[in-house]
C-alpha cells in the first residue's frame, strides 16, 4: 500500500494542485472566522472598505485568469516538444515536474480564495475585510511563482536538463536497490531458467504493464512464491506471472498493473527513455546525433552503477517463507537498449563510437560474473557492422573504440 501511494503521488499531476485548492478554502474559512479578531494587531492598510475590497478581489482575480490561460498554453507547447523531439515516454517527467506542480496550484490557491471571498465579502458585518490584503499577498507570489515557472520551462526543454534528470532517476532506483541489498532486506539469488509449475498459479487480473512488486505484502505469510515476469513487463489478462508453492493460494495481490511502466522499481524505463531520446536524435526528420550521443554517454553511466550487482533474482524472506521475483538480465538491457543504434545508425561512425564507449563505462566496476556478458555484445556489434562500408580512417577509429570496449579496466 506504501509503494502505491508513493507512485499515485509520484506520477500524480493533480494531488498539489488540489493540496493548494483545498489550503484555499482553509484559508479563505479562517480569513472570514477570524478576521476581526485580528483587527487591531494588523495594520490598517491591510483592511479596506467593501467597495474597494471587492475591487480589489475582481482585479486580482483577471489578473490572475490571465498569468493562468498563458501558463496553460505554454504548458501546451512544452508537452508538445517533449512528445515530438524527445520520446512520448517522457511527458510524463515535465507533467510531474515540481514547480510546474506548485506553481498551478498556487493559481488554484489564489483563485479559489479570491473568487470565494468575492462572494463573501458583501456578508462581512464591519465595514473593512481583511481578504482583499491577503488577495494580493497571493498575487505577489504567484507572479514570483510565475516568473520561476518561465525559468523551469525555458531549462526544462533543454535536451542536456532531461537528460540529467532521467540519469539521476535510474541511479536512485539502483541506489534504493542496492541499500536494500546491503541492509539484507532483499537477497540476490542465481536466476532460475526451468521453473517446477506445482502449487497454485497466480495469473494477471487485466491487461497492461507491471509496474511494482508488493513486497510489503509479505508479512507473517507463510507461503512461498515465485514469479515467473520481472517488473515491466507486459502482460495479458490472463498470463501466467508465478506461482505459489502450496495447494492452496493466499489472497494476495503482489504485482501492481497498470498501463504504463513506472521506473520506481525498474531502472530499465529510464534507460528506455534515454534510449527513444537517442533513436529521434539520429532520426533524419530531428538529425542532432550529438544528443544521441550525449544519451548513450547516460546510458553507459546508468549501467556502471547497475553492474555493480550480478546478475540474478531479488529474493524475499521473512523467515517462513520466501518470495522469488524475477530481475532482466543485463544482456536484455543491454541488448534492448543499444541494438537499435546499429539498425538506425550503422552509417554514423560517432553514434556506433558512443555505443562502445557506453560499454567501456559500462564494465569500469561491473560484476566479474558479467564478463562474458559484455563480451558477447561487443561481438554482436562487430559482426552487424558493415565493416567494408567505411573508409580505412573510420574503420580504425571504430575498431578503437571496440578493443577499448573489450579491455577490462581495474
Amino acid at each position: 500500500m506504501v509503494r502505491r501511494i508513493r507512485l499515485l503521488l509520484n506520477e500524480s499531476a493533480w494531488f498539489v494542485p488540489f493540496l493548494y485548492g483545498a489550503g484555499g478554502i482553509l484559508l479563505t474559512v479562517l480569513t472570514q472566522l477570524f478576521s476581526e479578531f485580528f483587527r487591531d494587531l494588523l495594520p490598517n492598510f491591510i483592511y479596506l472598505d467593501l467597495d474597494s475590497a471587492a475591487s480589489v478581489l475582481s482585479s486580482t482575480f483577471t489578473s490572475l485568469m490571465t498569468m493562468m490561460t498563458f501558463s496553460f498554453s505554454t504548458i501546451l507547447v512544452v508537452l508538445t516538444t517533449y512528445s515530438s523531439q524527445f520520446s512520448p515516454r517522457t511527458v510524463n517527467n515535465f507533467l510531474t515536474n515540481t514547480a510546474a506542480k506548485h506553481t498551478l496550484g498556487l493559481f488554484i490557491m489564489t483563485t479559489i480564495y479570491g473568487i470565494s471571498n468575492l462572494f463573501l465579502v458583501r456578508t462581512a458585518d464591519e465595514g473593512v475585510v481583511l481578504s482583499s490584503g491577503i488577495s494580493v499577498l497571493l498575487v505577489i507570489g504567484s507572479i514570483w511563482a510565475f516568473v520561476k515557472f518561465i525559468q523551469t520551462v525555458s531549462v526544462s526543454i533543454q535536451a542536456e536538463r532531461l537528460l540529467s534528470t532521467l540519469h539521476k532517476e535510474a541511479l536512485s532506483v539502483i541506489s534504493e536497490q542496492k541499500d536494500a541489498i546491503e541492509s539484507e532486506e532483499v537477497n540476490l539469488v542465481l536466476s532460475r531458467s526451468v521453473h517446477s509449475f506445482e502449487g497454485t498459479a497466480v495469473r494477471a487480473p487485466r491487461t497492461g504493464y507491471i509496474r511494482l512488486f508488493l513486497r510489503e505484502k509479505q508479512g507473517d505469510h507463510e507461503t512461498d512464491f515465485e514469479s515467473v515476469v520481472a517488473v515491466g513487463d507486459f502482460v495479458a489478462k490472463g498470463d501466467l506471472v508465478g506461482f505459489w508453492k502450496s495447494e492452496e493460494a493466499p489472497d494476495v495481490e503482489l504485482f501492481e498493473i497498470g498501463e504504463v511502466r513506472s521506473s520506481m522499481q525498474d531502472p530499465s524505463f529510464a534507460i528506455e527513455k534515454l534510449s527513444e531520446i537517442a533513436l529521434r536524435g539520429i532520426s533524419p526528420g530531428v538529425n542532432d546525433p550529438n544528443t544521441a550521443i550525449h544519451a548513450i554517454h547516460y546510458i553507459g553511466d546508468i549501467l556502471r552503477e547497475l553492474c555493480e550487482l550480478p546478475d540474478g533474482d531479488f529474493l524475499y524472506s521473512n523467515g517462513k517463507c520466501d518470495w522469488h521475483v524475477k530481475r532482466k538480465t543485463l544482456d536484455t538491457i543491454l541488448f534492448e537498449s543499444l541494438s537499435p543504434m546499429q539498425t538506425y545508425a550503422n552509417q554514423d561512425i560517432f553514434v556506433m563510437g558512443s555505443v562502445f564507449e557506453a560499454i567501456r563505462m559500462a564494465r569500469l566496476e561491473a560484476h566479474e560474473t558479467l564478463d562474458s556478458t559484455f563480451d558477447g555484445m561487443v561481438d554482436y556489434f562487430e559482426d552487424v557492422i558493415n565493416w567494408d562500408h567505411f573508409h580505412s580512417k573510420e574503420q580504425h577509429y571504430l575498431r578503437n573504440k571496440m578493443n577499448r570496449a573489450k579491455k577490462l579496466t581495474a
